[in-house]
This record gives structure tokens, sequence and C-alpha cells, in this order.
């Protein structure tokens, strides 16, 4: 990261070159004129309803996310994948903490960045128990970079 140091205050750049200020430093830039960046910081929760809904998605990471539990109303910690998805030129974050979808990606060793193409196929039957889970197909996505 590059450190730099103005009259206004002490400003670095960090990997994705944006600009991250010290707050504790000299005045603040001026922020009325700020572009911002095409990408929504907030994480959706994906829930698809139809088998054979699909996402075009990067892969960014696997974390906790707190998530209401459906059957005691209290929040607990759900292990979720996270994705970026292009919406109409912007870019969205999304989650899902289906435990097969989560548990695919960790098996399979997927690294930041890589496209997939995640379709929901509907529930499956569990053969541990009477329960149902989601069941997905995950597809790297091959891309033409020119």
């Amino acid at each position: 990261m590059k450190t730099q140091s103005t009259a206004v205050a002490t400003t670095t750049k960090n990997e994705a070159g944006i600009v991250i200020v010290d707050l504790n430093t000299g005045a603040l830039p001026d922020l009325s004129n700020a572009e911002t960046y095409p990408f929504d910081l907030m994480a959706d929760y994906w829930t698809p309803e139809n088998k054979g809904e699909f996402k075009n998605v990067y892969f960014d990471k696997i974390a906790e996310r707190a998530v209401l539990d459906q059957q005691t109303g209290d929040l607990i910690n759900l292990e979720c994948a996270y994705f970026f998805e292009q919406d109409k030129g912007e870019i969205k974050s999304i989650s899902n903490g289906s435990k097969r979808l989560v548990g695919a990606i960790e098996a399979s060793g997927i690294v930041r960045g890589t496209p997939l193409k995640i379709t929901y196929m509907g529930k499956k039957n569990n053969k541990s128990n009477a329960f149902k889970s989601d069941n997905w197909s995950v597809k790297i996505l091959k891309i033409n970079i020119n």
C-alpha cells in the first residue's frame, strides 16, 4: 500500500486501488463530488425458490453470517458461501448457507475469483434422517478474456 500525506489527511491505497483515509490526521477530504464504485457491500441472502434457478457468479469466500433461525426466532451464526454477481451494471454480494453448497465449494478447493454457475436442483432426501436438503449443481465457468 502506498501512503501519502497531504494538508488534508494521510491516505493509503489498498490492493484494489481504493483510497483509505486515516481519520486521525488532518482535515477530511471533501466527499461531495466523490464517485461510487459499482459495487454494493451489502450481501443479500439468496434463497432460490424454483428448481433450475441459477446464478452466474464469482466466488468470494466462506464466512459466518448472522441469520434468523426459522424455528426459534434467534440469531445464529451460519457458515455461508459469498459470491459476487453482476446485475444491471452493478456488482453485488450474495450469500447462501446451504450445507451442501458450502461443503461442495470447500471440498473442491474453489479459490476466490473463480467464475461459477450455481444451479438450484430442488430438494433431496437426506441419507441420515427424514429431512430434505437443498441440492445444487456447481460448475466452473470458462470465460474468454481478450
